[in-house]
């Protein structure tokens, strides 16, 4: 795990001063050694955190044949097999390390080298010989990989402030991504970022830059919607889940430096302790395993009821940390400098206290849960979407079971969300067409109407987001791999790498993140109950009180508490953050909302931490918001 950097310029060469400081910028990324790399107009820069082969042979820029420089994030779980492979093709390597085989798989195979990688990665290849950049990101985008390319300068980086600090002019928002991220909450649901003319590569992709022509190009390698599988019996599908999610863990578990788990007491993050604990006593090895978990005074928001199950389970090391309001503020703007760009929820602070925790217990390698909510049909919204199915189908009796099921089981889970809700969502949208849904929109605001933005920013904002006509399951869970769970591993990655922490993903293994896609959602939501395939295929490995536990928190914190109980503190906050967003927000309007809501801010109510947190972030990297129809 580490950082990346490059440049690449048409007119002039590379300023080595200014490269440098943009290699170190990112230090924490690698603390473990550094390498730079030039070639006239060309750049190259490294920062290296060591996880395998920890010597000086890691040292990247990684030079291959004398005619391939590579700068390479992540990690090649299946390196050893790739390895193997290449030698029976008279490949001879002269390290241990998983970049060599990436560099040598590239030489074998070229860009289609990338379908045969199991892992994460973000990299970049400068082909000497072809006098081309080749770069690539993982098919989830689980490491990062931003880029820019103005006035003839071609740069890339782990982190958004990297190019920044290469870029001449001033940093100007990106309008209407910043809207996007303030009425609706979304980030990094496209390629654009909040800062103009910088973009990410999205998961997938690869990009070619011709450094002759000084053309480039993207190149989608992978989706996982085009992904076939084949069809099983529910018993078939628990099986096959088992025997991948195990797999998927023991890739992950591949490190020559100590490996810890976050550990929520949720689902998702006990089935890999319990899961990785498993491996590690059946390979008969002594291994310390450790867990860090995020917890609260407040039984509402409090999970080590559970917790405590899993450590009882399986006699791992526990470390419990308890995020205070009070630091909130205090750690705020260095948070945000590490993001890049605003996050959604406090939620993220929680997080970071975790992998804070994570460093001083001298871990260096986390595994987290992300992804499986996407999959598995996690989400309250699933719950419409597959009633929807029904109806639309008009299996009522499918229907009513699930629909009876829900509300039962709503007892004991998620409180805050109405099942009225959740039904009527099932019946918008199973019948009314989406024209309708548009009319609705315009006419009476479909939920946008109290919110405290200008009527014209609302519209041009919402306008062509697809209030669609669900058509399936499957691109729902899409849809929310695309958006909310992109969002999600920037937060992992920024809140890792701010502590010098690779964090893996065992639930985006592409092998099983392509035979859950194949399964039907009836295998995932069965009588009222999330996840049924998982809970299953684990049966033996997870405890029963974790197996059968319905409720769900999510990764939370009390931050409506935290907002009602220091009321005038967010206050100040939010009048100061209005004051710095200029003419996208209705500071008057929003004020007026706020004050109203005085001690009645409801969970979910994300609007005021989106602008707190906004115009920190407008402050941090000194953003200027150019008013709407002018440019610089």
């Amino acid at each position: 795990m580490c950082g990346i950097c490059g440049a690449y310029s048409k007119e002039s060469k590379i300023d080595k001063q200014k490269f440098e400081h943009m290699v170190d910028l990112v230090a924490y990324r690698g603390p473990d050694d550094r390498g730079v790399y030039y070639d006239d107009n060309i750049a190259l820069g490294h920062r290296r955190l060591a996880i395998i082969d920890l010597g000086r042979d890691g040292r990247q820029p990684f030079c291959y044949k004398d005619r391939y420089y590579i700068v390479y994030n992540g990690e090649i779980f299946n390196y050893k097999e790739l390895r193997s492979h290449l030698q029976k093709k008279g490949y001879k390597f002269v390290t241990n390390t998983d970049t060599e085989v990436l560099i040598a798989m590239y030489d074998c195979y070229g860009k289609t080298c990338v379908d045969k990688l199991n892992g994460m990665w973000a990299f970049a290849i400068y082909d000497k010989k072809q006098r081309i950049f080749f770069c690539s990101r993982d098919r989830f985008g689980v490491k990062p990989f931003y880029y820019s390319y103005r006035d003839g300068l071609f740069l890339f980086g782990s982190e958004i402030k990297q190019l920044l600090s290469m870029m001449e002019g001033g940093v100007y928002a990106n309008r209407q991504r910043l809207l996007d991220f303030l009425i609706l909450g979304d980030l990094d649901c496209t390629d654009e970022t909040l800062f103009r003319d910088v973009r990410q590569l999205r998961g997938g992709y690869n990009l070619v830059l011709d450094l002759t022509t000084g053309r480039h190009h993207l190149e989608q390698y992978y989706d996982l919607g085009a992904a076939t599988g084949r069809r099983f019996t529910y018993k078939e599908a628990c099986d096959d889940f088992r025997r991948l999610f195990e797999q998927s863990v023991k890739f992950r578990l591949r490190a020559d430096v100590p490996v810890g788990y976050c550990l929520s007491g949720g689902l998702d993050s006990s089935s890999i302790v319990c899961m990785a604990d498993s491996i590690v006593k059946a390979s008969g090895r002594e291994i310390e395993q450790h867990t860090i978990s995020s917890c609260f005074a407040d039984k509402e928001y409090d999970e080590q009821e559970y917790i405590d199950e899993v450590v009882r389970h399986t006699n791992v090391i526990s470390h419990k940390v308890f995020p205070k309001e009070e630091d909130l503020f205090e750690h705020l703007d260095d948070i945000i400098w590490h993001m890049d760009e605003p996050f959604g929820s406090t939620s993220i602070f929680a997080q970071w206290n975790v992998f804070k925790s994570a460093k001083e217990q001298g871990i260096t390698v986390m595994l987290d849960g992300q992804g499986a909510d996407e999959q598995l049909a996690g989400y309250t919204g699933f719950y419409s979407v597959i009633l929807a199915y029904y109806l639309r189908r008009f299996r009522l009796v499918k229907f009513g079971r699930e629909v009876y099921c829900y509300c039962k089981n709503r007892s004991t889970s998620e409180k805050h969300v109405s099942a009225v809700d959740v039904i009527l969502n099932a019946f918008v949208s199973a019948f009314i067409p989406n024209k309708i849904k548009m009319l609705l929109k315009r006419k009476v605001g479909y939920g946008y109407s109290k919110l405290p933005f200008s009527s014209t920013l609302i519209e041009q904002t919402v306008k062509g987001r697809e209030l669609y006509q669900v058509s399936s399951p499957q691109k729902y869970s899409l849809d929310h791999m695309k958006c909310s769970m992109s969002a999600l591993l920037h937060y992992e990655d920024r809140n890792s790498m701010t502590h010098s922490i690779e964090s893996r993903v065992p639930f985006l293994d592409y092998r099983l993140a392509e035979s859950i896609y194949s399964m039907p959602i009836s295998y995932k939501i069965r009588q009222g109950v999330t996840k049924s395939v998982m809970r299953d295929g684990l049966d033996g490995v997870l405890p029963d009180k974790i197996k059968n536990r319905i409720s769900k928190l999510g990764f939370v914190t009390p931050e409506e508490k935290w907002i009602n109980n220091h009321f005038d503190v967010f206050r100040a906050q939010l009048v100061y953050a209005c004051s710095r967003l200029g003419d996208l927000i209705d500071s008057r309007k929003t004020m007026e909302w706020f004050d109203e809501n005085r001690g009645m801010i409801k969970r979910g109510d994300y609007l005021p931490w989106r602008i707190i947190c906004a115009g920190h972030w407008i402050d941090v990297f000194h953003v200027q918001i150019a008013e709407e129809g002018r440019g610089e």
